[in-house]
């Protein structure tokens, strides 16, 4: 299987939405889809389906998750991590039309209250130190042992090294779209990604792209 850094895929997304012209909107409901799928296909507790979103592209496939599984009939909340009028254009725009649906957002949830934690709050674009915060936050889900689905790289390993910035949340599942990451299957990133699935959702790669690393 094909390996990214976290700088390649990103290069991926550009070119996929900029120059195919690919509808960001649409590559966020594709992969809250195919997300879906994967809940849907395990086993897992679905009694109380706590989402947690960040403000860019990661937490919009989070606010969109919410709307699909809310509009099944589950029960499913969306809490935001972070200042939501900071939020990037593409959270805004999937806000808007959960609104219509008469989801209201929870301003603070119980960890021991959800069956099942999604989490959609930093993707492959984290870069730095998660805040002070936040890891306590995950230090404190971690503690409690809850089961955990992380979209696209779980908050806290950076993507392309597989180390930890600051805390992590243990996922058991994470699913990751067009390649998987170079991180997710190395160093403490390989142990708290669970079970790593990759999901195509309309990607496309420029021919003369150099992967960093050659084909296993």
């Amino acid at each position: 299987m094909q390996l990214v850094t976290a700088s390649e895929m990103q290069q991926i997304d550009t070119y996929t939405v900029e120059t195919i012209g690919m509808p960001q909107d649409v590559l966020i409901e594709r992969a809250a889809l195919s997300v879906l799928d994967v809940i849907g296909a395990g086993h897992f507790n679905l009694d109380h389906i706590l989402v947690l979103a960040g403000l860019g592209n990661n937490g919009a496939d989070g606010v969109a998750i919410t709307r699909l599984l809310y509009a099944q009939g589950f029960n499913v909340s969306l809490q935001f991590v972070g200042n939501v009028s900071r939020a990037k254009e593409s959270v805004q725009r999937q806000l808007a039309i959960i609104e219509k649906y008469g989801l209201v957002r929870a301003e603070k949830s119980d960890f021991n209250e959800a069956t099942l934690i999604i989490d959609a709050i930093f993707g492959t674009g984290l870069n730095n130190l998660l805040p002070e915060g936040l890891q306590k936050m995950i230090k404190a889900a971690n503690h409690i042992e809850k089961t955990v689905i992380a979209i696209d790289t779980p908050t806290g390993i950076d993507a392309t090294t597989g180390e930890v910035r600051g805390a992590a949340l243990k996922a058991h599942t994470t699913v990751t779209f067009g390649y998987n990451k170079i991180g997710l299957t190395q160093r403490v990133g390989g142990y708290l990604s669970g079970n790593v699935i990759v999901k195509d959702i309309g990607l496309l790669t420029p021919t003369d792209f150099n992967f960093s690393l050659p084909e296993k």
